[in-house]
């Protein structure tokens, strides 16, 4: 009998498999961690002049970091950066997501004292007061952005790049979104419907354009300064590039690439998809942990989503939508907030089922079509018991971030 420590929110579950079950286990590699990534790239930034000499003219400064939904280590980031004498702001990007708590805050920004002796605004895509029209994309979007872009003289872009279901990576020139209105996020994420939007793919990928666009549209690259990292598998920094806005995200790329596709020898009749933190917030953000493994999952297999979901399901959009639909896809209304996320899982709950292990209610579930659990072992035997003993299992433990990749198609 194998025994396996599966991460559960801050805890560990343990789970036993039988022998005779073939199993892999894959997570982001084990890269080593570099304590001087982030100076170094800030030394030499990518096709860009120092950030002494960025600033040197520059008396306003907007530094844009993440919220608590992502891995970012802002804070280390920050403590890099000399601004003094400059006027900052420090404006943190929420997108759609509620506002980060005091404490969470206080671990973006690194302590309770403003950055740099400044002012620290969190972004709101539902107040219009926040936001300021600049056109449209060739797309279509209507691009609102936070006021506080404009009234910057320079603009510090902190980021860190993963993999990402529809927008085929986070991070770099993708910012100027989760600073804009509630009607420009949901005027992109229209576009995840599209089969070109996927993981791994910028090429051709109308989300990655459309961001592509926000950005010739605000037409103020020189003006930008990106620091973007990657990280390893305990979440530490392993790679930083620092400069241009386009140039250091393509270099992260490449090094993100290496560490969270994960090759796998076969597809898996069962797949066991495990969220860890931040990722685990809720149901909105876990379900970037079910598409993230899809690629891995055989026809009419099951998908166990582990993931503690201690905020609940999160934006109730993409919710409304499975559950009115009762997990089916939903009659196309890409206006509609969580059109997006609720087409990518009922895509996937047309050709597998959806087992849940996680804090929520289970009626929550049941009403989207995934099956409640509460007990990782259960789920995993009840599992093997509908494929047989002589299934295969793949366990994803970073799912959030995570790729398999079959090396075979069958």
């Amino acid at each position: 009998m194998s025994k396996i420590e599966i991460p559960y929110g801050p805890s560990l579950v343990k789970l036993d498999i039988a022998d005779e079950v073939v199993t892999e286990v894959v997570s982001p590699k084990k890269t080593r961690v570099d304590e001087s990534a982030i100076s170094k790239s800030l030394s030499h930034p990518t096709n860009f002049g120092t950030l002494e000499s960025f600033g040197a003219s520059k008396k306003k400064i907007l530094v844009v970091v993440n919220d608590h939904t992502r891995p970012t280590p802002s804070a280390i980031v920050l403590k890099k950066l000399d601004l003094s004498g400059k006027d900052v702001t420090t404006i943190v990007a929420t997108g759609t997501h509620r506002s980060p708590t005091q404490t969470e805050l206080s671990k973006i920004l690194g302590g309770a004292v403003p950055p740099f002796r400044g002012r620290v605004i969190v972004h709101d895509s539902r107040d219009a007061a926040q936001v300021k029209f600049i056109g449209h994309t060739s797309r279509g979007t209507k691009l609102l952005l936070n006021r506080q872009l404009f009234e910057a003289e320079g603009i510090i872009v902190v980021g860190s790049v993963e993999p990402h279901y529809f927008a085929g990576f986070t991070g770099g020139r993708k910012f100027l979104l989760p600073l804009s209105s509630l009607e420009s996020i949901v005027m992109n994420h229209s576009h995840a419907v599209d089969e070109r939007s996927r993981i791994l793919a910028l090429d051709g990928n109308p989300i990655h354009e459309d961001f592509m666009d926000a950005l010739n549209l605000f037409d103020r690259y020189d003006d930008i300064f990106s620091i973007q990292v990657v990280l390893n598998s305990e979440q530490q920094v392993s790679f930083a590039s620092s400069g241009h806005i386009i140039q250091s995200f393509t270099e992260c790329v490449e090094r993100a690439k290496e560490v969270y596709v994960a090759p796998v020898e076969s597809k898996a009749d069962v797949v066991i998809s495990v969220t860890r933190p931040p990722l685990d917030l809720d149901l909105y953000q876990s379900q970037k942990s079910i598409d993230n493994v899809k690629l891995a999952l055989k026809d009419d297999g099951i998908l166990i989503l582990v993931s503690k979901c201690p905020d609940g399901i999160g934006d109730k959009g993409f919710y409304n939508i499975l559950a009115s639909s009762k997990g089916a896809p939903p009659k196309a209304n890409t206006c509609e907030f969580g059109f997006h996320k609720a087409w990518k899982m009922a895509e996937i709950l047309k050709r597998a089922r959806i087992f849940a292990v996680t804090d929520l209610p289970p009626e929550l579930l049941s009403a989207i079509s995934i099956t409640p659990y509460s007990s990782l072992q259960k789920a995993v035997d009840d599992a093997l018991r509908l494929k047989g003993k002589d299934s295969k299992i793949l366990i994803v433990r970073d799912a959030g971030v995570t790729v398999p990749l079959p090396k075979k198609s069958t």
